[in-house]
């Protein structure tokens, strides 16, 4: 795994080649960082988004990006607000947060993101072919799209988590949520090849062994399974109730075997949940 460190806001390498700078204009006021918002650029490989960030007209940017080949570009220092989340809203340890570009560093990672079938195969928005060994068919958490989604590289996802891994040692992160989670029905990036709850408990250095606490974040709550699948059948009859705090011991594709918590702390019951619906807690 590679590593990355954090100077004068500043992402570099821990190895002797440095991180690419390509300075963004769309910035705000000062930024102290308390989330990690994941993205998807919704674009090609041909495409050069940080240059794109580079450009005034735009309006748009984000901290990195991240492309398909692994290789990371900063667009704006961590202490300044990048525009990249937009109309947004969340629930966070000390109260509401509204507009989270204040708040939060954003990620972007290349992808095409939701993508259509047609007679030749898989296209995305603009019509570009995707390779069908690169896609997964899956609806989003929020119920749609329901299509079919570019999967993340290997190398995209290392990237990624140690770049996280570097700004939540250097910055008080309470959470890492994604695009979809602070504007729901608005966006859906990362979307279902995104495995969160495994990225989340990665960049804490919780994957390998399990042991990851995580609070259950649903309105409608969230059904315990005996099994790793929505064809099981629950293993209580009521859904467990929004901020459910539980214990995660394994994974199985999306699916999180856990322990549900008692309010001292002590396990109740297992089961497996979706891990969407997973959070720091």
């Amino acid at each position: 795994m590679m590593n990355f460190r954090i100077k004068n806001h500043r992402l570099g390498a821990a190895s002797t080649s440095n991180v690419s700078f390509v300075r963004s204009p769309n910035t705000g006021g000062e930024l102290k960082p308390k989330f990690l918002i994941i993205h998807y650029t919704a674009s090609g490989p041909d495409a050069d988004i940080a240059r794109y960030f580079s450009q005034k007209s735009t309006l748009v940017s984000a901290h990195l990006v991240i492309r398909r080949d692994g290789s990371i570009t900063q667009c704006v220092p961590f202490n300044l607000v990048a525009w990249h989340a937009g109309k947004s809203q969340w629930i966070g340890k000390d109260g509401a947060y509204s507009g989270l570009n204040s708040n939060a560093i954003g990620i972007e990672i290349e992808n095409w993101g939701p993508l259509a079938k047609s007679s030749a195969g898989w296209v995305s928005w603009t019509g570009a072919p995707v390779d069908g060994l690169k896609v997964i068919e899956a609806r989003h958490k929020f119920g749609v799209p329901d299509c079919g989604w570019e999967v993340f590289a290997a190398a995209q996802i290392e990237t990624a988590i140690a770049a996280a891994r570097a700004i939540c040692s250097e910055y008080p992160i309470e959470d890492i949520m994604g695009h979809d989670d602070i504007a729901p029905g608005r966006k859906s990036d990362p979307g279902p090849a995104w495995d969160m709850a495994t990225f989340k408990a990665k960049v804490r250095g919780e994957a390998e062994n399990g042991g990851a606490v995580m609070v259950v974040r649903s309105s409608s709550g969230l059904n315990i399974r005996a099994g790793a699948g929505a064809s099981y059948p629950t293993v209580k009859p009521a859904a467990l109730p929004d901020g459910t705090r539980v214990l995660v011991h394994e994974a199985s594709g999306k699916w999180r075997y856990v322990s549900v918590l008692t309010r001292a702390g002590q396990p109740d019951f297992s089961g497996w949940v979706h891990g969407d619906w997973l959070f720091e807690g």
